[in-house]
């Protein structure tokens, strides 16, 4: 607008330049000013106008944002609040799903669980070998990244139940067998609830590996016996054969190694207990014989002072005969010579009986160790896959200490009685020695006052 006024000055001012020029009256000049004025304001007018009109709508439009802006700014606080409380709702939420999660996780650990001990039931329960293929289906549930279902839950659970209503029953059903010569053969199986099976043709081994059964044999008298009792009624009541180890026992039963086997697995330190235990009992024998001996001698000498027999208490009488002119303090120092000359006599062998009691227990414990190590050995070389083999070596293993053990316990009961009768016989000794001794210092002085 400014722009518009600067270009009608200028018009007007070469207007008037050029009609001073041309020398026009000022009454035109007049004229035409007022006639430019009008024009002029009736341009300011409306610009003014247009401008007041577009103030108007300015202000309108900025009442408008305004109120917008404040819908908005309402609308912002409520979405805050909104966004607050929903903080809050996804805060709890998660809280719960952590809970339900850690929950989730908990029964997904104890189904894993609980597939891995069925799963080992299963292999080892014979009766898998009526069915088949339980122990593959739970397989994949023991794995680390398996997500629990349904459907595996459901499994798992029918497998359960299978199992336990299976080991409340005893079936006969037809079975492939392996026979004692390594054949198949389909023989009629009786399963004692899970525990123990059996055919006419004898008692039955579960192999978990195959999930079959194999024949045991030899046979046993005793265990054909039982077998054939089954199919006896005696008041009611059957006999039953059952074997908890699924034919672990009979197998054992029908294969019982000779005594002399023990004594082989025990080893060369086994031995060496063994010799030392009957070293010790003939030692305990010889020296128990000899001390009832000297016993009843010494008995019959209390009885007949007069007559000096072979035993100690007939030296000890022989060396005070022998010194019946000394003095009292002469004649003591002599018998005390006598009684401590017969004291290793009856001491004898005890101190190998207390050796002997308290190595056998040491090369016990030192067999038990030998055999630890050599078993540890064979499972580093060959893992140890085979519990079986693994209790086997630890068992040959405590053999020894269980040698040892029955070794010492008689030998140190032997060495306490020993020890015992050797002094009771000491104390007669003494007791008549002294009584000897004050008799002979009586009879010196009454013959001194004599």
């Amino acid at each position: 607008m400014l722009m518009t006024h600067c270009k009608k000055i200028t018009a007007i001012s070469l207007s008037l330049l050029f009609l001073s020029a041309n020398a026009t009256p000022l009454d035109d000049l007049l004229e035409q000013v007022k006639k430019s004025n009008n024009i002029e304001t009736n341009i300011d007018t409306k610009a003014l106008t247009e401008f007041k009109n577009d103030l108007k709508t300015q202000q309108a439009n900025l009442k408008k944002q305004r109120d917008r802006n404040k819908a908005l700014q309402q609308k912002m606080t409520r979405s805050q609040d909104n966004i607050a409380i929903n903080n809050k709702k996804i805060a709890t939420q998660q809280q719960v799903a952590n809970t339900e999660k850690a929950d989730l996780d908990k029964v997904f650990d104890e189904f894993k669980r609980a597939s891995q001990d069925l799963s080992g039931q299963l292999k080892k329960s014979p009766i898998s070998a009526s069915l088949t293929g339980r122990s593959a289906r739970l397989s994949p549930y023991s794995e680390a990244d398996f997500e629990p279902d349904l459907t595996a839950i459901k499994t798992l659970w029918l497998l359960f139940t299978e199992q336990m209503v299976a080991t409340s029953k005893i079936t006969t059903v037809e079975q492939t067998v392996t026979m004692a010569d390594g054949n198949k053969a389909v023989l009629t199986v009786t399963n004692i609830a899970g525990f123990s099976a059996f055919s006419p043709e004898g008692a039955l081994l579960y192999k978990p590996a195959s999930e079959t059964y194999q024949l045991l044999t030899p046979k046993s008298a005793d265990i054909d016996a039982r077998i054939e009792a089954f199919e006896q009624v005696d008041n009611g009541f059957i006999s039953l054969l059952i074997d908890p180890t699924s034919g672990a026992l009979l197998e054992r039963s029908t294969h019982t190694p000779a005594w002399w086997k023990v004594f082989s697995d025990a080893g060369i330190v086994g031995g060496i207990i063994v010799v030392v235990g009957v070293l010790g009992i003939v030692i305990a024998l010889l020296r128990f014989l000899l001390l009832t001996k000297e016993s009843k001698l010494i008995h019959i000498q209390k009885q007949q002072l007069t007559k000096i027999g072979d035993n100690s208490l007939g030296r000890i009488i022989s060396v005070a005969d022998q010194h019946a002119n000394s003095n009292a303090e002469e004649l003591m120092r002599f018998l005390d010579e006598a009684v401590l000359g017969e004291i290793p006599e009856f001491r004898k062998g005890l101190g190998t009986l207390a050796v002997l009691a308290t190595v056998a227990p040491l090369l016990g414990l030192l067999g038990t160790v030998a055999g630890m190590i050599e078993t540890f050995h064979a499972i580093t070389a060959y893992g140890n896959s085979d519990p079986q083999v693994l209790s086997s070596g630890i068992s040959q293993a405590l053999l020894t200490t269980k040698f040892g053990l029955i070794a010492a316990v008689p030998l140190l009961l032997c060495h306490s009685f020993l020890s015992s009768k050797s002094d009771s016989i000491l104390n007669v000794i003494e007791h008549q020695t002294a009584g000897l001794l004050a008799q002979r210092q009586q009879s010196l002085t009454n013959r001194s006052e004599l």
